[in-house]
């Protein structure tokens, strides 16, 4: 599907939910807050979801309080459902649309196992499935499926459905996806960012998003509990194959005594990469549940996102990710053995 056939599909259904991976990020959950507005404004009704609660990191991300909390409460869809025409979720936990007339658009991935328990039962009840996403597929696109891998971010491809849609995003909307391109093109740094994310970048600025306010509301007002995640990541580097390859990991006894969020620990994967020996770093955190999950990170001599697929996850070339069940010790003699296959000699 093209730009211009999600706009037109968009155009011409109602009754939206949208939703994004597990622990979704700055470019998931920008994307579905602006195309929750941009729906709105096109007098549809259309609620962002997510499958716990708003990280604190990115409160910024939902001024309007959007975002309903799934699993929270009973969801207790009336005959009518949703929200009314032009006011997209108000409320921010109203009911939601009944499953039998609403569509379930999901964004920044197209793997229904990266939803989450709550979000897949959702899309998996809806009437239809519209997905919006900028990674590599794994699979044959569906008609119903907006699949960019040259966009830099899900954002950017939100900020262009908006376009097409003749929507001009309000000042909440664009600070959204401006958020989302930084987060997903490393401040416009990755290999994504191209000309187009530049002046999407532009008319975002222009439309009244201060760069900077960004920046500081993303990297300058962590918590401290990031700065003890921070500290325990480094002190647990190890610098494997003849230091061309960094791991950290984190636990879960740490993520408790730093009173932290593994939000929190958002970009400490990318700071071994600073050293020029350095190829691919690696990070495992440890959930309270026991649960490992691993984010990859390269130059671009090592394509991260298929190691990634053979542990059932996915991403670009130079970032991506994935959950496992296994203990820290197997995961990482995994993902090296991976690594060391795919590395240049």
């Amino acid at each position: 599907m093209t730009i211009q056939g999600m706009a037109d599909y968009l155009r011409a259904h109602d009754d939206y939910v949208i939703i994004s991976h597990d622990g979704p990020d700055a470019d998931g959950l920008g994307a579905a807050y602006a195309l929750a507005i941009t729906l709105g404004a096109l007098g549809k009704r259309a609620t962002p979801a997510i499958g716990g609660k708003l990280s604190a990191k990115y409160g910024f991300m939902d001024r309007r309080g959007l975002f309903r909390v799934l699993g929270e409460e009973a969801e207790s869809p009336t005959a009518e459902g949703g929200h009314p025409r032009g006011e997209p979720a108000g409320d921010g936990g109203g009911p939601l649309p009944a499953a039998g007339r609403r569509t379930s658009i999901i964004v920044d991935t197209h793997d229904l196992n990266y939803l989450g328990v709550e979000s897949a039962k959702l899309a998996q009840e809806s009437a239809a499935v519209l997905v919006i996403d900028h990674h590599e597929p794994r699979r044959e696109i569906g008609e119903l499926e907006l699949l960019d891998p040259t966009a830099s971010s899900t954002c950017e491809l939100v900020y262009l459905i908006a376009a097409a849609l003749g929507v001009e995003l309000p000042a909440d909307a664009a600070e959204a996806i401006f958020a989302g391109i930084v987060y997903d093109t490393g401040s416009f740094s990755y290999p994504k960012t191209a000309a187009r994310t530049f002046e999407c970048a532009l008319e975002l600025v222009r439309r009244g998003v201060v760069p900077y306010e960004i920046h500081k509301l993303m990297y300058e007002s962590s918590t401290e509990g990031a700065l003890l995640l921070q500290k325990a990541a480094l002190s647990s580097l190890e610098l494997r194959l003849a230091g061309r390859v960094a791991v950290q990991a984190l636990d879960r006894h740490t993520l408790a005594a730093a009173r932290a969020s593994y939000e929190d620990a958002d970009g400490l994967v990318n700071i071994p990469l600073q050293s020029g020996r350095v190829e691919v770093s690696v990070l495992f955190k440890e959930g309270l549940d026991g649960r490992l999950r691993c984010s990859l990170r390269s130059k671009g001599s090592v394509n991260v996102a298929r190691i990634a697929q053979d542990f059932g996850g996915g991403g670009h070339k130079t970032a991506a990710g994935f959950s496992s069940s296994l203990p820290l010790a197997a995961a990482k003699d995994d993902v090296l053995q991976s690594i060391a296959q795919a590395i240049q000699p």
